[in-house]
């Protein structure tokens, strides 16, 4: 979810931690005039240097620093970056346990870490941690510097840390509720994660966001795609991986993708140990992604084409069209890599068609409307009845940049307009984002229409939101939409459609 499809179910403590992350000099008191501010600065929140800038903890204290490391990694790993509060805090739990368990098998640190740089990186942390009861940003800085010249992870780190009886506390002891708590709350008041509540407690990594994260944190993929990616590489490749790790490269297929998982070989790691051909190979196999670059570059490629990889359900599978409304935002912004990974697409020219066949299907499905058929092949991509004699018609425009509604559109509706058999109360046009040029469009087409017919522009975002959360708005048992929440001229944003949902909604 990004930020805008999750400021709705957050109450007011928490919308001011995440105004008070990027905005520090305004203060409101109203819920919604925080959505506000935070929706019309979205940009500032979204911003990559902001974000790196709150993950650097090192000024923190130690407990703060790991904890925070510890949530941000449990969050990653799973699909959306969504967790219940409870499941956070057991995974947290989890992950400390089973590095301190895995620190006291030897054979199985030497495996991982190797000797001689375990040697030298040993010493050195013994050394800091002599000094006092914890280690200051320079240390950090230092250890960090080190451990990137030796190829070690942050989890060696933990591991060596361990067994010096420094993880997760003095004496290996874990940490406590209320520390994981204390680190919940400053991750709030850095604007990394949103706290909000709907069945039970959720926090979330917004997915405005989450890629810088995923990069700073060199958490790289989550594990279930992350064996999807093992899986598709040859039994051979896999050997490769383990005999340059100095590990055992015998076995089955199963085995040897359970050794690299078991030894926490990071992806990046894991390709690096594979010729450069076979990175090209792979790249080649992986419909629309480029194949051209450095090493690096193609192993960053690879990365991001599982990242993008859902293993959610279709919302509905009794209906072939819901896995493009599940994606209408990537088939309004024409985004081809995750409708290609997730099988939504096959070719570049069916978005148009699953766009429409998206929106379709939630004005069917969601909203409970009727379209209206047309005939031929000249009219808009759909149309609905308003009151006894006037329509609706609506029009999907996928769009790689912000639609600016150039004039052989503005030809194209108006002829729809006067070519419909009775007055045309609203045109809806659907798209991906939305330039100043087509609000000014809009109030032209309007004016020109000669049906005073209003001229509505809507994100696909927003218009899914509408579509999977109006019902919340209507106090009736069995809830009937509006199309006056459309029924307007210029840009329905996500707070304008808030509001109208609050009158127009039975």
């Amino acid at each position: 979810m990004k930020v805008q499809d999750i400021l709705p179910k957050m109450s007011k403590m928490y919308l001011n931690r995440i105004l008070d992350s990027f905005m520090k000099d305004v203060k409101l008191n109203d819920e919604e005039e925080m959505r506000d501010v935070i929706s019309r600065n979205i940009e500032e929140f979204q911003n990559k240097e902001r974000v790196k800038r709150n993950l650097d903890f090192s000024e923190e204290k130690r407990d703060v620093f790991l904890i925070n490391e510890m949530i941000l990694m449990a969050l990653m790993d799973t699909e959306g970056y969504l967790l219940t509060e409870a499941e956070v805090i057991q995974q947290v739990e989890q992950l400390e346990k089973q590095i301190v368990e895995e620190s006291m098998d030897e054979e199985y640190v030497k495996n991982v870490i190797d000797p001689d740089h375990y040697r030298i990186y040993s010493n050195v942390l013994k050394a800091a941690w002599k000094k006092d009861e914890s280690l200051n940003a320079h240390e950090i800085n230092m250890l960090t510097v080190l451990r990137e010249e030796l190829g070690l992870t942050k989890r060696d780190h933990y591991l060596i840390e361990s067994q010096i009886g420094r993880f997760p506390q003095k004496g290996n002891k874990p940490h406590s509720l209320k520390q994981i708590e204390n680190s919940l709350k400053h991750l709030q008041l850095r604007g990394l994660i949103l706290r909000f509540k709907e069945d039970d407690i959720y926090y979330i990594i917004p997915k405005d966001i989450a890629r810088t994260i995923r990069y700073e944190l060199g958490g790289e993929l989550r594990q279930s795609t992350y064996e999807m990616l093992l899986q598709d590489l040859s039994k051979n490749q896999l050997k490769e991986i383990l005999t340059q790790m100095d590990l055992p490269g015998s076995g089955t297929k199963p085995a040897l993708i359970d050794r690299i998982l078991r030894h926490h070989i990071l992806p990046s790691s894991a390709l690096n140990s594979l010729p450069n051909g076979d990175l090209k190979e792979i790249l080649k196999s992986l419909e629309g992604i480029n194949i051209s670059g450095t090493k690096s570059e193609r192993i960053s490629n690879i990365i991001d084409y599982y990242e993008d990889l859902s293993t959610q359900e279709v919302s509905d599978p009794t209906d072939e069209r819901a896995l493009y409304f599940d994606y209408i935002e990537d088939l309004a912004s024409r985004n081809y890599n995750p409708l290609r990974v997730n099988k939504v697409i096959d070719k570049d020219n069916e978005i148009e068609k699953y766009f429409e066949q998206a929106t379709h299907y939630a004005v069917e499905k969601k909203l409970g409307l009727k379209p209206v058929a047309m005939k031929g092949s000249k009219h808009s991509d759909g149309k609905l009845s308003f009151g006894s004699n006037e329509s609706v018609l609506w029009d999907n425009k996928s769009m790689e940049e912000s639609y600016t509604f150039p004039n052989d559109h503005f030809d194209q509706f108006l002829g729809y307009i006067r070519a419909n058999d009775n007055r045309v109360t609203l045109f809806l046009i659907i798209t991906s984002d939305i330039s100043p040029e087509a609000v000014s469009q809009a109030q032209r087409l309007k004016a020109l229409s000669e049906t005073d017919s209003d001229v509505a522009l809507i994100r696909a975002e927003d218009f899914k939101y509408v579509c999977d959360n109006w019902k919340e708005y209507s106090s009736k048992k069995i809830p009937e939409f509006s199309l006056q929440v459309f029924n307007y001229t210029g840009e329905l944003n996500r707070q304008t459609l808030t509001d109208r949902m609050k009158w127009a909604v039975e």
